[in-house]
């Protein structure tokens, strides 16, 4: 018999990935400058794309279903669109990179203005799903991975950089 309701199996195909922040110096204000002001540079990359942008996990924020609390994950952009829009989800992560390497920019100066070091990438790919990798293709070239996407796209182990 086939049950109704949410179960994962019902719900929408999706395409979606995960993008770690690690710009986490202490001052600065990281998701007000990526979300924008009163959210312009998240909605609009959710209009032209037809993309859902949130930033989730510790420090994000954003409080889970149950209203109490933030997701106990690593702070991240979770990026996520119909599975037959690829178009706006290759779109929407090459906006959202952009707009990634527009704020670590700001955050390295930040950093360099008060003789903070920082060591790694500001971000990493992760959450990286099989069909989500094929469709986009290279746009992730270069960019660093983390723990299953890495292995995914078969990184050597030394390579991975693991959020905490």
């Amino acid at each position: 018999a086939v049950s109704g309701g949410s179960s994962r199996s019902s719900r929408k195909a999706r395409l979606w990935l995960h993008i770690y922040l690690h710009m986490l110096a202490p001052g600065f204000d990281l998701v007000p400058r990526l979300i924008g002001r009163k959210g312009c540079n998240m909605k609009k990359i959710a209009d032209q794309t037809k993309a859902k942008i949130r930033i989730r996990g510790r420090g994000s924020g954003h409080l889970e279903a149950d209203g109490q609390r933030e997701a106990p994950a690593p702070l991240m952009v979770a990026v996520t669109t119909d599975r037959l829009h690829e178009e706006g989800f290759r779109a929407a992560i090459a906006f959202t990179i952009k707009e990634l390497r527009n704020v670590e920019h700001r955050y390295r100066h930040f950093c360099r203005q008060r003789n903070v070091r920082h060591e790694g990438p500001a971000f990493t790919v992760g959450g990286l799903p099989e069909k989500a990798r094929v469709c986009l293709g290279s746009l992730l070239d270069g960019l660093p991975l983390s723990g299953s996407a890495a292995e995914a796209a078969g990184v050597p182990s030394a390579a991975i950089f693991e959020p905490e």
